[in-house]
């Protein structure tokens, strides 16, 4: 099973969905009226020996991961988180401390984002750590920025540096990508608020730049083109590829958990676009070239031929 597959198996069922879901399954949150007004909703998980090491990693970076990994997710859509609710299938033997630290940690983090942990749920068993997390937004004056909005003719941008999110480095000391990182939500909301830089489409990199801009361009009918000397490459890709012997902008586009945005903005954009917001940088990678049928994504490579970027990304596969 693939979890592409599965995806689009359920994606066949959104016609059936009541009017009420202005947002169906496809997009990095749905949404649903409820009182005349639209609630956004994400849901994730983070499994030991899937997302992190339960042996080796601190469990309150555990508990923050369990936490931003979501809220990114509320990036994506430009909105503004209002609370969060938690289940935790903790392994038997876990201990009542490690348990009020991940539990407190998971608080702590949740406050620091304007989301409080409101309940949940929790239960033992005889296997690893799982945490689920579900978050609840709204829009609060800015329309959700959708993954279908892509037009050709626009510009690619992306927050940050890409690659190799697990590799801990020593600026700051002791850093690790994916545990550590800040998920974009003021930075997505001052974009969405310019009509005159606001995207046309959006979707936080979790899988890698190589599965995710294909989501936007399939749920938009379009193609893109990057171009791989401009992509933002972070000090740890460059790590991973004196260590894998694979060019670091392979290690940018496909090692997955950078929680960075990715979204595309009108052909004007490039003049007015700024460098950086709140100190993130924002840079441009390329542009959607055409309608779809096609190479979904192709990439210009540093000796200028084109390749698809279809064998790289992160999938869940059983």
């Amino acid at each position: 099973m693939r979890e592409l597959e599965l995806l689009s198996h359920i994606y066949r069922s959104n016609p059936a969905l009541p009017a009420g879901v202005t947002i169906p399954p496809g997009d990095d949150m749905g949404a649903v009226l409820l009182g005349g007004a639209t609630v956004l909703v994400t849901v994730d998980q983070v499994a030991d020996g899937v997302h992190f090491d339960l042996a080796t990693t601190p469990i309150e970076k555990i508990a923050r991961k369990a936490i931003t990994r979501n809220l990114s997710d509320v990036a994506a859509m430009a909105a503004k988180p209002v609370g969060a609710v938690a289940a935790a299938c903790l392994p038997k033997g876990f201990g009542e401390d490690k348990a009020k630290t991940l539990f407190d940690a998971m608080h702590a983090t949740a406050e620091q984002f304007n989301c409080p942990l409101i309940g949940g749920d929790i239960s033992m068993w005889d296997q690893r750590l799982i945490l689920t997390v579900t978050i609840f937004a709204e829009p609060d004056g800015i329309d959700p920025v959708l993954r279908s909005g892509a037009q050709v003719g626009d510009v690619i941008y992306v927050t940050g540096k890409l690659g190799a999110s697990l590799i801990t480095t020593d600026d700051p000391p002791g850093y690790t990508h994916h545990l550590d990182f800040t998920p974009r939500i003021a930075l997505a909301r001052k974009l969405a608020v310019n009509s005159a830089i606001r995207p046309h489409a959006m979707i936080d990199l979790s899988d890698g730049l190589a599965l995710d801009l294909p989501r936007i361009c399939e749920q938009s009918n379009v193609c893109a083109e990057l171009d791989t000397n401009n992509l933002p490459i972070s000090h740890a890709a460059h790590l991973a590829a004196q260590r894998s012997g694979q060019p670091a902008w392979q290690h940018a586009m496909g090692d997955g958990e950078d929680y960075e945005l990715c979204f595309t903005a009108p052909p004007g954009s490039p003049s007015i676009m700024p460098a950086e917001i709140d100190g993130v940088p924002i840079t441009q990678i390329g542009t959607i070239v055409a309608q779809h049928p096609g190479p979904v994504v192709t990439v210009r490579l540093p000796d200028g031929t084109l390749a698809d970027t279809a064998s790289l990304g992160w999938e869940h596969k059983g």
